[in-house]
């Protein structure tokens, strides 16, 4: 499948809001089934489009439990804790 700019930056638009690939697919008026093979497929253009937008929610939302627990808030505090552990066995199993 061949997208356009434009169709990209959509499908980063509806990755960044959560939006799941077969709503992303449909919203594009696209083939459910090639959607989900191009989002799958490591390299492709709809890959690097739709988790570029999620990764860009994911930072936000990581920064703002950061900022959260370092202003004080238990559960922030908590899931900051979780979130370093995690990396730690992460880096730890490289």
């Amino acid at each position: 499948m061949n997208f356009n700019e434009e169709q990209l930056k959509e499908i980063e638009e509806m990755g960044f809001l959560l939006l799941t690939p077969e709503q992303c697919a449909i919203n594009l008026e696209l083939s459910e089934a090639d959607f989900l093979t191009e989002l799958h497929t490591k390299g492709s253009a709809v890959r690097r489009a739709y988790y570029r937008g999620h990764l860009r929610q994911l930072t936000q939302t990581r920064m703002a439990i950061i900022t959260a627990a370092h202003n004080g808030s238990n559960p922030a505090q908590v899931e900051l804790l979780r979130m370093i552990r995690n990396v730690i066995r992460y880096i730890a199993d490289v």
